[in-house]
């Protein structure tokens, strides 16, 4: 479970120091989106139909932290030069 932090923890840094000529707007938006459509879809998936968890079934507070991080730092990634 600590290698998964510290992945994370990578991919916010690099997306921290990657220059990107966005404006604010862009950036937030990317963020929230691909934020409510994770959560979404985790919920969905591993509340309602049991399929999967990130560390064990059902919510738990470390797996909400680990999609705070992953989501959208990835997101943002993505997004053009």
């Amino acid at each position: 479970m600590m290698y998964v932090f510290l992945c994370f923890l990578v991919f916010n840094l690099i997306a921290f120091f990657v220059s990107k000529r966005l404006i604010p707007i862009e950036i937030y938006a990317t963020c929230v989106f691909a934020y409510a459509y994770g959560v979404t879809t985790d919920l969905v998936l591993d509340l309602h139909y049991n399929l999967y968890g990130y560390f064990q079934e059902g919510f738990q507070w470390l797996s909400l932290l680990a999609v705070i991080m992953y989501f959208p730092s990835i997101s943002f990634l993505f997004l053009p030069i």
